[in-house]
């Protein structure tokens, strides 16, 4: 039932090959023949012939770059790099990786209009699902050559690319991806939670590689926990998954899996007919990697007794292994960048085996007795390449170990740099506030100073009164005495609660919610900001615009969170209205607003200025660490980054600005009311 099942599927794929090639040819655009070549033709062939998919991906890869399609280059360089890394040429796979990175990082494309560009699909999420895909496939390279520490960093990275884009199908490969790396390191329980996390994301999304998963999970049960018959169940699993998306190069391994894991069970004729399938498979799929197919025939003709079919196969596996692990060796001399005298000694290997290769045709046809020596000079060879292989690829391990820990003093000196610049970021907020309270503060205690000074003036007159003996002018000295009294507790309250209030504000942060009243902090954080720039520059004058609602509802945010958020939009609006009064007209009157209001749940916050604006080309930039347009020393680039992470991360808020250069900028805050 199995092999009709798979010659239907083989039929009509065949019809949807034809189908497809026959659109790619009739497509009247490059648009439309993009579309049809990388996403369908070379989609299609992807895990079932990696040379037409190659073929594909390259004629993709000439249409985006005819028509600067940054977008659509860098999708056809990773479909390219994944057949690449599948056909194991590794250098090649990773100079195409390179140059996704490249394509990607280029300032020119943030501007450029794609085949694939929309208002769902702008720059930002192209961009990351370039970097998500590259990653992915930077692990499936950095496993394939056998550095798993490496793996699992770029499966990790391209997770966390995913989880951003909210792609399903990317999230699952690379949790899928991670979770054998583990297995093949012995972590067996997260391998086999991350399998299962991958299978419930395939069967919602994308079933293509479902397949996967379950051999996967069935390895694990098989030699990490030793139940084969819950292994076989999901071997089976995959088989069916992977008939149904006519999956080949899944389903060879499917098939191989279950033929090795009846030979385990010492049972022949099951590994022999499903060692047969695989043969079947990977013919159709034009594959040349026959090796552990062969094996399998080889041990289960060995199981069944019959000698000579058994001989056979294990010389062709043995050729066929010779052949693989030279090109093997070969391409990872190339990924390692060896020297040339490197290169030459593995051609020279190669010529050797391919000597041998050609004796052991000749002599198998001879006798019994040659075909027994004939091997034993490929066990004795194939074991001197492994030799210096495996010598190889420790010198290569060695440099790349040196280059990590080159690579990890840099990144540290980098961290050192970056807490440095935030507690400069830190200090500079810190002395703007300073400068707003000692305003604050100064009012209130003059008036206390004042009162003092005339209580003092009218208790001497009080004193001279009373002893004069008139009463009346005493009593009323007495009443405005008190009056006074009256005035300086009104105005010691104040200011000390305007200390209470930054003491407050100033604390450190807790992280922890609480109720606040946003119209108040806003308010409050206004006017420091305002004196804290009037204390550098005492010239400097703008008006101050609030619109409040009233009715707004305390909102749970951490107050010290959304004060420094406030102060740092209040801060950049007033220094570009002070930019713009240095070059503008006497009739420019710089103006700072702020307004709340309640929209879908959300408190919304507007801070707006007439300032200076915002250019077109660095609007996207403004949120980047380290980004800034101030002078040297008057800026460290972070505030408008902290302030992102601390609504959208902190708050799970939103950000937004509208600007036109030359007449002003507005900052829109969302915070979310419950």
């Amino acid at each position: 039932m199995l092999l009709i099942t798979l010659c239907l599927n083989c039929y009509g794929q065949d019809k949807v090959a034809d189908s497809l090639r026959h659109a790619f040819k009739s497509a009247k655009t490059d648009s439309a023949r993009y579309s049809i070549a990388a996403n369908n033709l070379c989609t299609y062939y992807l895990e079932t012939n990696r040379d037409s998919a190659l073929h594909y991906a390259e004629i993709s890869l000439l249409m985006a770059k005819r028509n600067s399609q940054w977008y659509e280059e860098a999708e056809a360089l990773t479909l390219e790099a994944h057949e690449l890394t599948g056909l194991k040429k590794y250098a090649e796979a990773l100079e195409c990786l390179q140059q996704v990175l490249k394509v990607a990082d280029d300032p020119e494309n943030r501007n450029k209009k794609t085949w694939s560009t929309s208002n769902d699909f702008p720059f930002r999420k192209q961009r990351l699902w370039v970097l998500a895909y590259n990653q992915l496939e930077m692990g499936v390279l950095m496993s394939s050559t056998g550095d798993s520490l490496q793996a699992i960093i770029h499966y990790k990275a391209s997770a966390r690319f995913a989880e951003a884009l909210g792609d399903k199908q990317v999230l699952g490969l690379s949790t899928m991806l991670l979770g054998s790396v583990y297995l093949a390191t012995g972590k067996l329980d997260s391998a086999l939670l991350l399998e299962k996390k991958a299978e419930l994301n395939f069967k919602q999304s994308y079933p293509t590689y479902l397949g996967y998963t379950y051999s996967i999970s069935g390895n694990g049960y098989l030699s990490g926990k030793g139940d084969p018959k819950r292994a076989l169940v999901y071997f089976h699993r995959a088989v069916d998954a992977d008939l149904k998306v006519y999956n080949l190069a899944s389903l060879s391994e499917d098939y191989a899996t279950i033929a090795s894991y009846y030979l385990g069970q010492k049972q022949p004729d099951s590994s022999l007919y499903y060692a047969k399938k695989v043969m079947e498979i990977l013919h159709a799929s034009r594959s040349i990697d026959l090796g552990n197919a062969y094996e399998n025939l080889y041990k289960s003709y060995q199981l069944k007794h019959q000698t000579d079919s058994a001989y056979k196969y294990q010389g062709l596996a043995l050729a066929a292994k010779d052949s693989s692990n030279a090109a093997t060796t070969k391409s990872l001399a190339d990924f390692q960048k060896l020297s040339f005298k490197d290169q030459l000694r593995l051609q020279a290997l190669e010529k050797e085996k391919e000597q041998a290769q050609t004796r052991i045709r000749t002599y198998a046809l001879s006798a019994a007795i040659a075909v027994f020596m004939l091997l034993a000079i490929i066990f004795w060879r194939n074991n001197r390449q492994k030799q210096k292989a495996n010598y190889l690829l420790n010198e290569q391990k060695e440099e790349i170990k040196s280059q990590r820990d080159n690579l990890g003093q840099t990144l540290e000196e980098l961290k050192n740099t970056q807490t440095q610049l935030v507690q400069r970021e830190k200090m500079a907020s810190l002395g703007e506030l300073t400068a707003g309270i000692a305003h604050e503060i100064q009012n209130p205690l003059n008036f206390v100073n004042n009162f003092s000074e005339v209580n003092r003036e009218m208790l001497e007159e009080l004193e001279a009164e009373i002893k004069n003996g008139n009463m009346e002018d005493a009593l009323a000295l007495t009443v405005d005495l008190i009056q006074n009294e009256q005035k300086i507790n009104h105005h010691g309250k104040r200011a000390d609660a305007i200390v209470k209030g930054m003491l407050e504000h100033s604390r450190s942060n807790s992280g922890t919610k609480e109720p606040t009243e946003i119209n108040a902090l806003a308010d409050e954080y206004l006017r420091l900001s305002y004196h804290g720039l009037r204390s550098k520059d005492k010239t400097f004058n703008a008006e101050m615009i609030t619109r409040f609602d009233a009715d707004l509802p305390k909102v749970n945010v951490i107050p010290q969170d959304i004060g420094r958020v406030l102060l740092n939009l209040f801060n950049n609006a007033f220094y570009a209205v002070h930019q713009k009064q240095k070059t503008a007209g006497a009739d420019y009157k710089p103006e700072v607003s702020v307004s709340t209001t309640m929209e879908n749940g959300q408190v919304v916050i507007k801070v707006k200025d007439n300032g200076v604006g915002i250019p077109d080309a660095i609007k996207e930039k403004i949120m980047q660490p380290f980004f800034t347009t101030k002078p040297t020393g008057e800026g460290t680039g972070l505030g408008l980054s902290l302030t992102y992470d601390m609504v959208v991360k902190g708050h799970e808020g939103n950000i937004q600005v509208n600007s036109v250069e030359g007449e002003g900028s507005e900052f829109i805050v969302s915070l979310p009311v419950n």
